[in-house]
C-alpha cells in the first residue's frame, strides 16, 4: 500500500519538485529531510502507534535545479516526453522499452534526437535496422524538450489526494498534466 500511494514532494521555497512513494515520503518526514505539510485519511499502523500517510511533503532544504542546460536525458524523460506511447504502434498498454533510431551499433547516438519509447514488440521487429529500412513510421519526430517541459506527471491516487495536490501545484500545471 505504501507504494501505491504517492506524495507531493515540494521544495524549501514550496515548488513542485516530484511525486514520490508514501513510504518513500515517511521516511524523509521521520529522517528529519523533509516536513509534512498535508496527510490523508489512510494511516500505517505498527504495534504500538499509528501514523497518517502524508500527501504533501516539503523538503527541509532548498534543492537548487540548473535550467541552464535544460532537462536532463534519461529513460524516464524519453518516456515523458513521449508520452508513455509507443512512436511506431502507438500503443500504450504493452510493455515499453526505449529504442535508438539509428542503431548504436550503426553509429547512432545516444540523444533526444534518436531515441524513442517503444512497444517490445515494434522494438524486436525494428531490431538493428533503421525505420526507413523496415517501413516502419514515427508518429513524431523526437525533439529535446524545452525548459517548460513538465517534468513530472500527476499520478493517479484517490479524489482526496488529488484535491489536496490542487492547493499546491501551479494551475498551468495542472492544465499541462491533464492532457497527458
Amino acid at each position: 500500500m505504501l507504494d501505491s500511494f504517492k506524495s507531493l514532494v515540494l521544495n524549501y521555497s514550496y515548488e513542485p519538485l516530484q511525486f514520490c512513494s508514501a513510504r518513500h515520503a515517511l521516511i524523509m518526514v521521520f529522517g528529519g529531510r523533509a516536513e509534512e505539510l498535508d496527510n490523508s485519511d489512510y494511516c500505517v499502523r505498527t504495534p504500538s502507534s499509528s501514523f497518517a500517510i502524508p500527501t504533501v511533503i516539503r523538503v527541509l532544504k532548498m534543492v537548487h535545479r540548473n535550467r541552464k542546460n535544460g532537462i536532463a536525458f534519461s529513460k524516464k524523460n524519453i518516456l515523458r516526453r513521449d508520452n508513455y506511447t509507443c512512436q511506431y504502434c502507438g500503443t500504450s498498454n504493452h510493455p515499453l522499452t526505449v529504442d535508438h533510431i539509428m542503431p548504436k551499433s550503426r553509429g547512432g547516438k545516444t540523444n533526444w534526437t534518436n531515441v524513442v519509447v517503444a512497444c517490445k514488440s515494434c522494438n524486436l521487429k525494428k531490431g538493428n535496422r533503421t525505420p526507413l529500412e523496415i517501413d516502419m513510421k514515427l508518429k513524431r519526430k523526437p525533439i529535446k524538450p524545452d525548459y517548460q517541459f513538465v517534468p513530472f506527471i500527476i499520478p493517479p491516487g484517490p479524489d482526496s489526494h488529488l484535491e489536496t495536490w490542487q492547493k499546491y501545484l501551479p494551475k498551468n500545471m495542472l492544465a499541462k498534466s491533464s492532457s497527458f
